[in-house]
């Protein structure tokens, strides 16, 4: 069994490493806040969760279908957020703010196709995002809020989506899952 993923990984660029550094060091002595690694950072289209290791196959062959119809197109990363509450974050992400026909073709493709091999569908409303922290506790909400605000503007990262990625998540504390690299899916529509 290999706990899988399909995503879109983030690319290295310079401008956005500083703003990610920028609004980690902003954050309190006292908060509990895990970051994620820059080289892990990733954007998932859907999360497969455990799967039976002779389906990987089958998978990857639906998931080249679905990559043959889609071309290259650009992203701009430039929301930044918590989910969860106000009075309780829980994850710290960066997103667009526009809504990309391509994203929502390669969701609702993956949705639609992995249903064919049992998994179920994504539950409630998909939010295209990378995850950058978990947070455990934050001292003081205010000056949280405060800053992620203030970091805003720093995130505007445009990049060029030019594959899919199927990974596999290999959990091996709670704080710390190594993302495995599977097989690359190139968009050659």
């Amino acid at each position: 069994m290999k706990r899988l993923f399909v995503a879109i990984k983030i690319p290295y660029n310079e401008k956005f490493s500083t703003a990610f550094q920028t609004l980690r060091q902003s954050s309190s002595k006292l908060d509990k806040i895990n970051w994620m690694d820059y080289e892990n950072l990733h954007m998932t289209l859907k999360f497969l969760g455990d799967t039976e290791s002779n389906l990987i196959s089958s998978l990857e062959k639906s998931i080249d279908e679905l990559t043959n119809s889609i071309s290259p197109f650009p992203i701009t990363l430039n929301r930044i957020g918590a989910f969860g509450s106000r009075y309780q974050p829980r994850i710290i992400w960066v997103g667009t703010d526009v809504i990309i026909k391509e994203i929502n073709l390669l969701h609702k493709g993956l949705e639609k196709r992995m249903r064919t091999f049992g998994f179920k569908p994504s539950f409630g409303n998909f939010v295209f995002h990378a995850t950058l922290a978990r947070i455990h506790n934050i001292d003081d909400k205010k000056f949280f809020w405060k800053q992620i605000q203030a970091s805003a503007p720093l995130f505007n990262f445009t990049f060029e989506v030019k594959e899919l990625i199927l990974f596999e998540s290999i959990l091996h504390n709670q704080h710390t899952p190594e993302y495995k690299l599977i097989k690359r899916f190139e968009l050659k529509g």
